[in-house]
């Protein structure tokens, strides 16, 4: 099977839009639409290529794909300040501190004490975490966190 379309981009800071325009009533199962842009070219040997964080199925079905599916996973057994690669972080000694970093707004950790004794979870320069300065996390205790834009909330 030949391909003759040639390469479309779609040009820097334009946006794709959607046809019909996405309504505040989402009837349940799957909106079929049409993008207004080239998301995808073929080459001169008919490989269809998309753009990046896009996947496409055999039969045709384009969808958002991630680079990877695992997680960041830390394990400390000392005082640890959290990093934005980080989303998993594991205490593997008791009486540590773990210091989350500046919020980021929709930022997430997942911090879990994997020992017996406790560990104290911390806010940075005077981040709160709900409304307290810290979480103390007795053995096999976890919290999610999620920076809400003013503070870490526990979920």
């Amino acid at each position: 099977m030949a391909y003759n379309r040639q390469p479309q981009t779609v040009l820097a800071g334009t946006g794709l839009k959607q046809n019909p325009p996405p309504s505040i009533i989402h009837p349940a199962g799957i909106i079929p639409v049409e993008l207004e842009a080239e998301i995808a070219t073929t080459t001169s040997l008919g490989v269809v290529q998309i753009g990046s964080g896009l996947s496409i199925t055999p039969s045709g079905i384009l969808s958002a794909a991630s680079s990877s599916s695992f997680i960041n996973v830390t394990l400390t057994s000392t005082d640890y300040t959290a990093t934005a690669s980080d989303y998993y972080i594991g205490a593997t000694k008791k009486d540590i501190d773990i210091t989350l970093p500046l919020g980021i707004l929709g930022r997430v950790y997942v911090i879990k004490n994997q020992v017996s004794g406790n560990i104290e979870v911390k806010g940075s320069s005077g981040q709160k975490i709900d409304t307290s300065s810290n979480k103390t996390l007795g053995a096999e205790d976890s919290i999610i966190v999620v920076f809400d834009g003013t503070r870490w909330n526990t979920i």
